[in-house]
């Protein structure tokens, strides 16, 4: 089973032994009522001395002592019902926390491998400059005005693309983010194409909202039309989505090595971005 089933299992069985719990009590209250009701009932029979009135007594003390038997059988087959469901409780709590072990080691090793594969790729980058360096005349460098540009959406400002701009630009890297470089009665679409034009790297941050906006997808074409010349521009972070929620919205971006908002927290990211700038 999976660890959602395993963990909508056991929480269907701990409510489960609560409302078993809880009828159990209302029946343990029955019991002391009832004690006391026949206590009453003796306490009443041996006061009375005719003998009509003590049959009657007595009928009354044997009705309730018939009801008092019938709510310790009910409360018998609760905990049966209550001991039963602990052990299945148990079992189901073992087995999530061996799916949750195994999902955190699996996790753990997917990132050694990322960082491995980022760590091959910052690599190949050096080396692709270098092997361009020695075997093309010498030209003047054109800096780019930014290290990065953020595509993004909104909805996703408030809880992660402000945050990781803010903590790229205390890191000292460059960043073309619209809060920092629009001002009132600028042209969106000439701004926005500067900053594509004047940024080395363009990160996107693909998410549920990312992918309903048609702005978004104008900054993406741009970032992608300038990897056609075989050098890597789109640096993709995935923000509560899956690889195949990106795969639908585009197969050959989903291929890309990405980051992963849920695994990494936003100093993390940005260190990852900053040690790819200064390589």
């Amino acid at each position: 089973m999976s660890i959602t089933s395993l963990t909508s299992t056991v929480n269907r069985l701990e409510k489960e032994i609560a409302t078993l719990e809880k009828q159990k009590s209302a029946e343990t209250d029955r019991k002391i009522k009832l004690h006391k009701a026949i206590d009453s009932l003796v306490s009443q029979a041996s006061k009375i001395t005719s003998p009509s009135s003590l049959k009657s007594k007595r009928n009354q003390i044997r009705s309730k002592e018939t009801e008092l038997a019938r709510v310790e059988k009910k409360k018998s087959d609760l905990s049966k019902k209550i001991s039963d469901k602990n052990t299945q409780l148990r079992k189901y709590q073992i087995n999530l926390g061996k799916e949750q072990e195994k999902e955190r080691k699996r996790t753990e090793k997917e990132q050694l491998e990322f960082q491995k594969k980022l760590t091959r790729e910052i690599e190949d980058r050096k080396r692709l400059i270098q092997e361009t360096t020695h075997n093309k005349p010498t030209v003047p460098k054109i800096d780019k005005e930014y290290d990065v540009f953020i595509s993004h959406a909104t909805e996703d400002k408030e809880d992660f693309v402000r945050p990781l701009a803010q903590e790229l630009q205390s890191r000292g890297i460059k960043v073309w983010y619209d809060e920092f470089e629009l001002v009132w009665g600028d042209g969106l679409r000439r701004s926005i194409d500067k900053g594509l034009a004047n940024s080395r790297y363009g990160i996107v941050v693909f998410s549920e909202a990312f992918f309903k906006k048609e702005w978004t997808q104008y900054e993406l074409d741009g970032l992608v039309n300038r990897e056609m010349n075989g050098i890597k521009v789109i640096l993709p972070i995935w923000h509560k989505v899956s690889k195949d929620d990106v795969q639908k919205y585009s197969p050959s971006l989903a291929d890309k090595l990405a980051l992963n908002s849920f695994m990494y927290s936003v100093e993390e990211i940005a260190e990852e971005i900053q040690k790819l700038i200064n390589n």
